[in-house]
């Protein structure tokens, strides 16, 4: 949840502090679980890409390029999470803690551009598909990014729940949770009966599925920042400031 402070009450009070301070993780244990994800996630994406590579599987290729935004997404959710815990003013406070809401946005807007490129890459293999395709590295990488991203659900998940940011990069993780079993069950399909354009389905649907988590994200994001005008407009009457210290 965003502590952003005001005498109005955002989207019903959707950033009330006082009302879910009690269950927010601390702000040093959610540091340290997103720079635990941030390292499992980076750990793995280059290696999911140079097999991905070598079997010719576009469906593992897609998986690696999204733990790649992955780890963007997380370092965006570090970053914005440090911001936010500044300490100066009630003014510039709230300020710092929409630099989290513009977090999530920018999250939300790279699942939408990372969807697109796996679209891209699946179209253009449906009008050339490959010729053969290693499935049993694919298979097992596939496996071992699904462990990965199990365990990153399952840090992130419980802050997701009242911390928009962290949800940004909780969303991330799932679709990518989805991605590998989607890439596990195109390797089986090629393994076990040479159905190479499974490979090409599963990332088209791996795709949807992205742009789907992004869409909830980005509407939600959207819509905190424009009803944050409301608080800014407030605080600027109470602690009337010059024009170039102004949020907006």
């Amino acid at each position: 949840m965003l502590h952003l402070h005001s005498h109005h009450c955002i989207d019903g009070c959707a950033l009330n502090s006082e009302r879910n301070s009690e269950s927010s993780k601390p702000s040093g244990q959610k540091f340290r679980i997103l720079g635990t994800a941030l390292v499992l996630v980076s750990c793995f994406a280059a290696s999911e890409l140079a097999v991905g590579y070598w079997s010719h599987s576009l469906a593992l290729q897609a998986e690696s390029g999204h733990m790649m935004s992955d780890s963007l997404a997380l370092g965006l959710s570090l970053v914005a999470n440090r911001i936010a815990q500044w300490r100066s003013s009630e003014r510039t406070n709230f300020g710092y803690q929409l630099v989290e809401v513009f977090a999530a946005l920018f999250n939300g807007i790279g699942l939408v551009v990372l969807a697109i490129w796996i679209a891209g890459g699946a179209i253009a293999s449906l009008q050339s598909p490959p010729t053969n395709i290693l499935s049993l590295p694919m298979l097992i990488t596939a496996v071992v990014g699904l462990g990965v991203n199990s365990v990153n659900v399952f840090l992130l998940h419980d802050s997701s729940h009242h911390d928009l940011n962290v949800k940004g990069a909780f969303l991330h993780v799932v679709a990518d949770f989805i991605s590998s079993v989607g890439v596990i069950l195109a390797a089986i399909a090629v393994w076990l009966m040479h159905w190479l354009w499974a490979d090409t389905v599963i990332s088209l649907f791996v795709s949807a599925l992205i742009v789907l988590s992004a869409i909830p994200l980005i509407v939600q994001s959207l819509n905190l920042l424009v009803k944050s005008h409301v608080t800014t407009s407030g605080l600027t009457q109470r602690n009337p400031v010059s024009t170039k210290n102004r949020l907006f």
